[in-house]
């Protein structure tokens, strides 16, 4: 586990990879579905580590992946909204939920947060032995980011 600032970012995510890398990585598999400057961005810091680049979801349409995503088992919390693109701080802590994302385009936000608008972790689904406990920890606003930390809740 290791955290990072805007300012080193990228440095902290290439050491990622070298670890990966070291442990018999091959591939970075990402998410991304037709950002091209994300698409980029992993183009190029996988290239400097020696890694392959996964893009399975590319050019799939967006609410297509996220109903699938959704009913193959998957959960996953919202932990990032950008609060200028419509998302609000009451969605932190929201599960993915097809009637959630009916509500999200409903706003005008796409279906997966493409466009920045939010970010999620999973912490269940069917290729997880087990879920992962978590309770909500504080928020964070950076510019017009706001972060929900996520911590281990211990039984």
């Amino acid at each position: 586990m290791t955290s990072s600032s805007w300012s080193d970012y990228e440095s902290k995510f290439i050491d990622l990879l070298h670890q990966a890398k070291a442990h018999g990585a091959e591939v970075l598999v990402t998410g991304d579905l037709d950002m091209p400057q994300h698409g980029c961005w992993h183009d190029k810091v996988t290239q400097q580590v020696g890694l392959k680049l996964g893009m399975p979801l590319w050019l799939r349409p967006h609410k297509q992946v996220v109903e699938e995503f959704i009913s193959l088992g998957f959960h996953s919390v919202i932990v990032t909204v950008n609060l200028k693109l419509g998302m609000r701080v009451e969605d932190l802590g929201k599960t993915l939920t097809l009637e959630y994302i009916q509500e999200l385009e409903d706003r005008g936000i796409d279906p997966c947060g493409e466009g920045g608008e939010f970010h999620t972790t999973v912490i269940n689904g069917p290729i997880f032995n087990k879920a992962i406990p978590i309770r909500h920890g504080e928020i964070v606003y950076h510019e017009e980011y706001a972060f929900l930390s996520l911590e281990l809740d211990q039984p």
